[in-house]
């Protein structure tokens, strides 16, 4: 009976689309039969299935899989993951004042917030988690983890850690509090003509904090020319975007344009407001992990000739997700549409099939025209009027940051040292690098790079398949030539790994602004950019369209 109930259901959906199939094929057919071969194998699984099923982690498993196969900005929520994804967007969230992550099997504190009641009560990065109100928290999810340790503000959460110093537990009852994480962490004159501002989220209120840092240097300072640094943004809300063009864009000038495949859905995005600056001499620095919002402001800017992109060519997202409720407290993020800017090109680096991103040929992307007439490309990402060489392509310092080895030495380092010398003047010595070298080469201490990892899955192979025996001199000669190779990486780049460590470690003390403020003393897109403003009729000419 209830299958009989099933199809009359679905026969009677047809007869009421009748309109919307005449234009649509016979879709809503195949639709209608999938959702019936599935709810059938879903039923003959939980009931007939040899072994007890979950049903909930079964239907988890079948949207997951259905999910992946498009892209991977498409995905299901829970309601703590919608939670997570609510505080990314805001960018601020009730709790203790520390973050966590899994290390070595342990919970470990991987941040603390600058004046939280974490920081207050003396705990570290590097502390391992034990409990949270007397429960362990070893086997927990870390969902659930953070879940516990986020609250209402004002309300008391006890947990207990472990020194990273000296291994002695201690207890600790914490008040939540309003925990912020700036979207723009830093923002200052780097000489007298120059205003520097970071943007690192679009986060709410990222427009108007931009705009909060802007005037405030104005009335301060006066600058001549601005830096606007989206580089590692990964994007955010499309919204703020539009209100950052807005600072140095007229009034009522369109930034971008969602299309989708339900053409009501279709709509411009314009600025509201009059501008700080219309004339004001703009850099934007990018890099490949700029992307989405990054992209917009970017591409946006470069459109309308109002600045300079400087760096390397942007990550390349055009895709627009929207949330949607599908019941029981779960929600399914959406690829909905497109997103198109000013010139009217799409910056989406990559086409999906079967959930695998495809590259974007030349053959597939279209010649267009900025403003002035300036040629761009459509798809691909945003490739800089001015490329800056990267220098930090080392594989051995990639493995050093991957597998928190850098991280770990960050901490002793600072349970070792109470203070340092401030953010801008610290520096490694040479005799404190070459402890970090002694401290690396340590048994324990693992940091493979890729090629290793491969050679490791390509001997398991050869051992199931009973060939190692026929090819271990051959493995024993790779091995020994790639441990060659990383000696030669780590002497290569030891200025570059130096640097690195020494930001990690400014990390601990002054927070996000002081690795800012360290790293910029020898920023090379930063360099490059004043040289570019300082030759008037160099800048001048990359806005204006070639004469020939």
């Amino acid at each position: 009976m209830k299958k009989i109930k099933s199809k009359f259901i679905i026969v009677a959906l047809l007869l009421m689309a009748g309109v919307w199939m005449a234009t649509d094929g016979n879709r809503f057919v195949k639709l209608a039969q999938s959702m019936e071969i599935f709810s059938d194998a879903y039923r003959a699984v939980n009931e007939m299935y040899v072994d007890e099923t979950d049903p909930n982690l079964l239907m988890r498993s079948a949207i997951d899989s259905m999910l992946a196969s498009i892209d991977p900005y498409t995905n299901y929520f829970s309601e703590y993951q919608m939670e997570k994804t609510r505080i990314n967007f805001k960018g601020f969230w009730d709790g203790v004042g520390f973050s966590i992550i899994e290390h070595n099997g342990k919970i470990v504190v991987s941040e603390v917030f600058e004046e939280s009641a974490a920081s207050s009560a003396g705990v570290f990065t590097g502390d391992e988690l034990i409990a949270v109100e007397g429960t362990k928290v070893k086997g927990k999810a870390l969902e659930d983890i953070e879940q516990s340790l986020h609250g209402k503000e004002g309300t008391q959460v006890s947990v207990t850690l472990r020194s990273r110093e000296n291994g002695t537990e201690k207890d600790l009852s914490l008040t939540r509090s309003k925990i912020e994480r700036k979207n723009v962490p830093y923002y200052d004159m780097i000489d007298e003509n120059t205003a520097y501002i970071v943007l690192t989220t679009f986060t709410e209120r990222a427009g108007g904090n931009i705009a909060d840092a802007l005037k405030e240097l104005q009335k301060k300072h006066k600058p001549k020319q601005v830096i606007l640094d989206l580089r590692d943004n990964g994007g955010g809300l499309l919204i703020e975007a539009v209100n950052i063009c807005n600072l140095f864009v007229k009034k009522d000038q369109e930034i971008v344009s969602i299309r989708s495949k339900i053409k009501e859905w279709d709509r411009p995005f314009s600025t509201r407001d009059n501008p700080i600056d219309l004339n004001i001499p703009l850099i934007v620095l990018i890099n490949e992990n700029s992307a989405s919002a990054s992209e917009i402001v970017a591409g946006a800017i470069q459109d309308l000739d109002r600045g300079i992109l400087l760096g390397r060519k942007s990550f390349g997202k055009g895709l627009v997700q929207n949330v949607y409720d599908i019941g029981y407290n779960s929600k399914v993020k959406l690829t909905t549409a497109r997103y198109y800017i000013p010139s009217g090109r799409c910056i989406q680096a990559l086409d999906y099939r079967d959930g695998k991103g495809v590259l974007k040929t030349d053959t597939t992307s279209r010649q267009l025209l900025t403003k002035n007439g300036r040629k761009i490309n459509d798809g691909g990402g945003l490739s800089p009027d001015v490329f800056v060489l990267s220098n930090d392509n080392s594989a051995v310092l990639k493995s050093l940051q991957n597998n928190k080895v850098i991280f770990d030495y960050a901490n002793l380092y600072q349970a070792e040292h109470d203070s340092i010398q401030s953010a801008e003047k610290f520096q490694l010595t040479e005799a404190e690098f070459e402890d970090f070298l002694k401290y690396i080469k340590r048994p324990e201490i693992k940091f493979p790079i890729e090629a290793e990892k491969e050679l490791d899955s390509c001997i398991v192979i050869a051992k199931s398949e009973g060939t190692y025996n026929l090819l271990k001199n051959s493995f024993d000669k790779l091995e020994k030539q790639l441990k060659n190779e990383k000696v030669k990486d780590l002497e290569k780049n030891r200025k570059l790994i130096k640097e690195a460590l020494e930001e990690e470690i400014v990390l601990r003390y002054y927070y996000e602004k002081g690795k800012i403020q360290l790293r910029l003393k020898r920023d090379k897109d930063v360099q490059e950019a004043i040289k570019l403003f300082a030759d008037e009729k160099r800048f001048k000419a990359l806005l204006s369209a070639p004469t020939n």
